[in-house]
């Protein structure tokens, strides 16, 4: 009789059936490695005759699989990528697709931790950038001829709020052969999927909207299957990776992406129009989904819904000074150096996200210090706009 076998025959002891029930939501896989129990199976692993095995959390965990996975099926991509944060997101990207001597036609105006990616810290690797105004196509077409081999826009562009034509940059791109990478942040795939119109690779800080609440920080790619597994290679042997409780929140965060993206839209519209009536105080809005904005009608197009994002910028009439006494006077809206959070909050990009520019290239993309951004949050409308009126009126 085997040991198993008497400890099954004593009082008291019964054999338990397994379960047959799962966990609803998927648990967080807290560990940095998985045991394995002989050296075949190893070989099994890494010769491809495990799918869906795990070895070190620097090769993947289940919840950045789920995540990348579920990311890809709202961007209707084939694959995802999960890296450690937006910017890291952008790295993978490009170091995975270019080499010494390559270009990248960029956007004049996307966030300022980008531009400075590729304009301070790429040159040391011979990867060289050319800007243009992606809202005019003529631009982007002579960056490109400089033998750009990826060109990079915003969906919708942080913090002036232009808005490009993505298929017809999407036709620039393959009649060059380069990879159209779309920065989905601000829009999100609730208002415009950018590979329906011909992008290649979309990629999510999803520390902002798709999180949610302020609590992760987390990046995401999306795109061919073959470009990601090239791009998830380099981000395994470059270690920019997500931990599993990051990606356990984002997951969740999924569940509700939608619904906050939906709410925080319609609130960006009516208070973008309340401030548009303000000219008492304010000199400018920043939406596009006011009739007065310059891409108004591209917008009107690509976005089929009628959601023009969260997000706006107004400048202040009295610049500077107006914008610190308009910040100071707030109560619970908060001056918070981010996006995409549940409750309305705003920031100053001149001191924040576009602080590394000269004052040169602030003013050519249109950063005033008079800019005041807004993330719109899925508060009670009324609210808002009650906070925004006491605060111009003190300011």
């Amino acid at each position: 009789m085997t040991p198993i076998q008497s400890e099954q025959k004593k009082p008291g002891i019964r054999k338990e059936r397994a379960s047959k029930a799962r966990p609803h939501a998927t648990p967080i896989y807290q560990t940095s490695v998985y045991d394995y129990p002989d050296l075949e199976s190893l070989d099994d692993f890494y010769e491809g005759r495990m799918p869906g095995s795990f070895l070190y959390s620097r090769n993947g965990l289940p919840n950045s699989k789920e995540l990348g996975e579920l990311v890809a099926g709202y961007e209707e991509t084939d694959g995802g990528l999960v890296c450690s944060s937006g910017m890291g997101a952008i790295t993978i990207a490009i170091l995975s697709s270019l080499k010494a001597g390559d270009r990248i036609a960029a956007s004049s105006d996307l966030y300022g931790g980008t531009t400075s990616l590729l304009k301070d810290e790429l040159p040391r690797f011979q990867i060289y950038t050319s800007f243009a105004d992606s809202t005019s196509p003529e631009e982007v077409e002579r960056a490109v001829h400089n033998g750009a081999k990826m060109i990079m826009v915003e969906t919708i562009s942080n913090p002036t709020m232009r808005v490009c034509d993505i298929q017809e940059i999407a036709e620039i791109a393959h009649r060059h052969h380069s990879t159209l990478l779309v920065d989905n942040t601000f829009a999100t795939p609730f208002i415009l999927k950018p590979v329906r119109l011909g992008a290649d690779v979309v990629m999510h800080s999803g520390t902002k909207y798709l999180g949610g609440h302020d609590d992760l920080t987390i990046g995401l790619l999306c795109g061919a299957s073959d470009w990601i597994a090239r791009a998830g290679q380099f981000c395994t042997r470059s270690g920019v990776i997500a931990g599993p409780f990051d990606c356990w929140l984002a997951a969740r965060s999924l569940l509700t992406w939608e619904l906050r993206v939906r709410q925080s839209s319609l609130n960006a519209l009516k208070l973008a129009r309340y401030l548009e009536s303000r000219k008492d105080r304010i000199s400018n809005v920043y939406y596009p989904g006011l009739d007065s904005h310059p891409q108004h009608g591209i917008a009107k197009r690509i976005f089929p819904d009628g959601l023009y994002g969260g997000m706006l910028s107004f400048d202040l009439k009295d610049g500077a000074p107006g914008a610190s006494r308009f910040v100071r006077a707030l109560e619970t809206i908060t001056l918070t150096p981010s996006l995409g959070g549940v409750h309305t909050a705003v920031s100053h990009p001149g001191k924040t996200s576009h602080r590394n520019l000269s004052r040169e290239e602030k003013n050519r993309i249109g950063i005033t210090d008079a800019m005041i951004r807004v993330s719109v949050g899925i508060e009670n409308y009324d609210s808002i706009e009650q906070e925004f009126t006491k605060a111009l009126v003190l300011s």
